[in-house]
């Protein structure tokens, strides 16, 4: 496992898991204030998108290490995120999205550092 490859992984968990906590009336009041609900479309939209990054983190947990190994080491770095994730809403809760937006700006890079050590 590469500190790039982990790094991605982990990136693409916790914004995952932070478009599935604002798919979430409690979560996105929490944020947003008291009595803010998503929209319906909106909503759905974070859960497509959590989803998508969730299978995504595991396909680069998978693509590290291997079928064996990678769907275990995939399960705890989702882990991981998920309690970086609720120390972050339970802490944090106005600053949640700000991070995941900042960590987002950061994954492309991370995606090219990783598959630049892949390939080498």
């Amino acid at each position: 496992m590469t500190l790039s490859g982990f790094l991605l992984a982990l990136g693409l968990a916790y914004c995952a898991w932070s478009a599935l906590a604002l798919a979430m009336d409690r979560h996105y009041a929490d944020v947003h204030g008291r009595g803010a609900e998503p929209a319906p479309a909106l909503r759905q939209r974070l859960r497509w998108l959590g989803a998508l990054a969730l299978l995504a983190s595991l396909a680069v947990a998978i693509g590290m290490q291997g079928w064996s190994i990678g769907v275990v080491g995939g399960i705890g770095v989702l882990t991981l995120a998920g309690i970086l994730q609720v120390l972050s809403l339970s802490y944090w809760p106005a600053r949640t999205p700000w991070l995941a937006r900042r960590i987002l700006c950061a994954l492309p890079l991370l995606l090219l550092l990783w598959w630049l050590e892949r390939s080498l």
